[in-house]
């Protein structure tokens, strides 16, 4: 679905134009829903726990309660303690979006004990934070 959304959001134009980006309704429905292949939902859906989650529950399969999880929102883990999840227009100082990419300095790369997310698909977060991470 976003390879075609990502192949048709050319205008036509000699290829200078980057794609728009993702929303948070898209980065959502990829990685949330316990049926997606990515399964945020199953750590991040749970309880908070200091170990599986970082304390960082979203809400199970609702958008709106991971949306509002992670934005003017730092999290209150032991190792990433007042870490911001997001910082609109700055994917690098965005917990969410570091934790993708590495291990960081406050723990491992998501998802904890697999392996890392499609190039695609850490684009997308990478994108929206980028643009101001939307309520879109």
């Amino acid at each position: 679905m976003l390879l075609a959304f990502l192949a048709c959001a050319g205008d036509g134009d000699s290829g200078d134009t980057a794609p728009p980006a993702a929303t948070f309704t898209e980065i959502h429905t990829t990685l949330f829903p316990q049926e997606t292949p990515a399964k945020c939902d199953s750590c991040h859906g749970q309880p908070a726990s200091q170990v599986s989650n970082g304390l960082l529950n979203m809400g199970s399969d609702d958008r709106d309660a991971a949306y509002a999880a992670i934005i003017d929102a730092t999290s209150t883990s032991r190792d990433c303690k007042g870490m911001p999840y997001v910082v609109p227009g700055d994917p690098e100082s965005s917990l969410f979006y570091v934790k993708l990419t590495r291990d960081f300095e406050c723990g491992e790369r998501m998802p904890l004990g697999g392996g890392a997310l499609p190039s695609d698909q850490i684009e997308m977060v990478r994108s929206w934070i980028a643009a101001g991470a939307l309520d879109d």
